[in-house]
């Protein structure tokens, strides 16, 4: 994954005018379509394009970088400079290491994908519970990535462990179709940015919905600790700005 450094000109440009005496934060995003990524050389994606509303709302300096999902962790929990990251969702266990903006998104429910090889089996079951029980079946998720504490919860007692491997969903659909695992977990967000040109549908993915599938999860920016309470405050107050334009 290339990780593309915008120059502090070009965030200027982004966010409006530096503002004196402000600390700039490092706003680190992670390549995930449709949410964040980089277009020729700047971010984009709707949860990063409204980030950069939100800073430029709060008046707070930031400078924008690509940078791979694990290292955005490593880098809030060393907590060594000011750094925010959109698109996270809010968990006990990184509250413990980070500050949490007010929600800048809301998904929708998950979908399950199912590939061919397993569709006539899934459609004999009712319930994602039944799904995630079933020791015949076998669960494929990206690595790193949380699905929300509840989601989060079931996999862990999923019949069979879920194979984990370091990959985007496309790629992991590709390993449903060579049967290295028979569905996946997928935000309609996710699915309808990827499947605008056939990706998953050339690999033979089906969408399924269960009635019992957790509520989607509110979204927020993560920030280090570096980021202090009278900036998280300005951001926050931008957010409720942006979210009832939204509305």
């Amino acid at each position: 994954m290339k990780s593309r450094l915008l120059s502090l000109v070009g965030s200027i440009l982004l966010t409006g005018v530096a503002w004196a005496d402000e600390p700039t934060v490092m706003v680190e995003y992670r390549d995930k379509p449709p949410y964040s990524y980089t277009k020729e050389g700047r971010p984009s994606g709707f949860l990063i394009e409204r980030t950069i509303e939100i800073f430029r709302l709060a008046k707070v300096n930031a400078i924008y970088e690509e940078i791979p999902l694990k290292r955005i962790l490593r880098d809030i929990q060393s907590d060594l400079s000011p750094i925010c990251s959109p698109s996270w969702y809010k968990l006990p266990e990184r509250e413990l290491y980070a500050r949490f903006s007010l929600p800048i998104h809301e998904d929708k429910p998950h979908l399950v994908l199912v590939g061919m090889h397993a569709v006539n089996k899934v459609r004999t079951i009712k319930t994602l519970r039944a799904l995630l029980a079933d020791p015949e079946l076998k669960l494929g998720k990206v690595s790193g990535v949380s699905y929300g504490a509840d989601l989060d919860a079931l996999i862990s007692r999923a019949a069979q462990t879920p194979i984990d491997p370091t990959v985007t969903p496309v790629l992991l659909a590709k390993m449903i179709k060579r049967q290295r695992a028979d569905y996946m977990l997928i935000d309609q967000e996710d699915y309808e940015f990827l499947n605008q040109k056939g990706e998953l549908d050339a690999e033979e993915m089906t969408p399924f919905e269960f009635a019992d599938m957790p509520a989607g999860l509110k979204r927020y920016l993560m920030c280090s600790k570096r980021v202090g309470p009278d900036t998280m405050a300005r951001l926050d107050k931008a957010i409720l700005q942006v979210v009832r334009e939204l509305k």
